[in-house]
């Protein structure tokens, strides 16, 4: 693990009588590390690099000259000390929980009543992803909102990513909902909390609002990854006695994704194979990560340097060079297959209140309201202006306003 373990432990009591020692953490990456990364940068050999004709085509992959735009401005202008700077204004911790250390982010919002909000991320991205999140989060009057808005917010990084370690063997999203849901009630007393989560981050809050609901207050979701009895996402099977709409999303759905799922496939199936590959290579994790960005992002109305600049796709790059993380990362696709979570038994459903933001995710489209609500207990369902698959970057301050606005309807 990259970064430092300060030697004071917190003690914190949950509702019974259970102590969970907390261990706060600062990251930091060695000079060493960062010379070898940029030397590798240096060092690649773009003269027999072939370039295709037309070098603003993404459609196999990211072009030659925006790559060698992309690791020029890495090379003498993107400044990680600065982006770990960020990183470490927030306050870090590591804990324990049935053998799996966590790495996570605790922000105390303002007031006397601020509400718990766990922020589960996914893949190809970090917890570094809402750090710029956290302040209005938690404290919306430094930013002309309301105290009573408020939220105590967590963002745990996913096990095997960033600085939680890997499991001991892949570990899907129904195991990381139980851990997390830990971490919320054990480590940090939470009896009850509000769950955020796109991507993976989705899916283990679907699973929390499914096997853990006592303790979730609700879920505001960006992705729906869980579906009705029969109804596998992203495969074109519907229900039984689907209707029109059910058949018609199903289908999209299924087509958008057979042009997409060439990367799940092989982080599902060759997952060994491909971290070998990716494992002393900063280019090729820049490229692989780089393309699933720019085919995620809503790019209608602009550019992709518009929707998620150089500074913050490089550090979401260099938190899984920095600590290795880009191998174990895949494991979770593995993992989803052993488990088999992603259709409930036959007539049951997610009974928490559900909030939908659907977003233009040009990938992993929001059902309708009327399909989602065949398998959850949608109270609000937000059609989002603009933004794509990664609004926390792309559209931040919709996304702060709709989940504020759903916690004020659950009061």
């Amino acid at each position: 693990m990259t970064g430092s373990a300060h030697p004071a432990m917190m003690k914190c009591r949950n509702h019974g009588d259970a102590i969970m020692s907390l261990t706060p953490f600062r990251v930091h990456v060695p000079d060493e590390d960062l010379s070898r990364i940029r030397e590798r940068i240096r060092s690649y050999r773009w003269h027999r690099f072939p370039e295709p004709r037309d070098a603003a085509d993404w459609r196999y992959g990211p072009p030659a000259a925006w790559m060698r735009a992309l690791c020029e401005y890495w090379l003498t202008e993107y400044q990680w000390r600065e982006a770990e700077r960020n990183i470490n204004a927030a306050e870090h911790f590591l804990t324990n929980i049935d053998g799996q250390e966590l790495h996570f982010v605790h922000e105390r919002g303002s007031g006397a009543r601020p509400r718990p909000l766990l922020i589960i991320h996914g893949w190809p991205y970090t917890f570094a992803s809402y750090l710029h999140l956290l302040e209005p989060l938690a404290h919306p009057e430094r930013f002309g909102g309301r105290e009573e808005d408020a939220f105590s917010v967590v963002i745990p990084s996913l096990p095997g990513y960033d600085f939680s370690p890997p499991p001991a063997t892949p570990i899907g999203p129904r195991r990381i909902a139980s851990l997390f849901n830990e971490l919320m009630t054990q480590a940090l007393g939470y009896d009850e909390y509000l769950v955020h989560g796109g991507d993976w981050g989705s899916a283990i809050a679907e699973m929390l609002g499914f096997h853990h609901r006592a303790h979730i207050r609700g879920l505001h979701l960006t992705m729906q990854s869980v579906r009705h009895h029969g109804a596998a996402p992203r495969t074109g099977a519907v229900s039984e006695n689907a209707d029109a709409n059910e058949r018609s999303f199903a289908a999209r759905e299924a087509e958008l994704w057979k042009n997409e799922s060439a990367y799940a496939r092989i982080q599902a199936t060759k997952p060994l194979k491909l971290a070998y590959s990716m494992f002393d290579s900063p280019v090729g994790v820049a490229a692989w990560i780089a393309e699933a960005f720019h085919a995620w992002s809503d790019l209608s109305q602009r550019s992709f340097g518009d929707a998620i600049s150089m500074d913050r796709l490089l550090t979401e790059i260099m938190l899984y060079l920095v600590t290795d993380s880009f191998g174990p990362s895949t494991w979770i696709y593995v993992a989803e297959g052993l488990e088999g979570y992603q259709t409930l038994p036959r007539g049951r459903s997610i009974e928490v209140p559900v909030a939908l933001a659907a977003y233009r995710d040009p990938v992993f489209p929001m059902p309708p309201r009327e399909v989602a609500a065949l398998s959850h207990s949608v109270v609000r369902y937000t059609t989002m202006p603009t933004g794509g698959h990664f609004p926390f970057y792309e559209d931040p301050d919709a996304l702060i306003d709709d989940l504020r606005g759903f916690a004020r309807e659950l009061r």
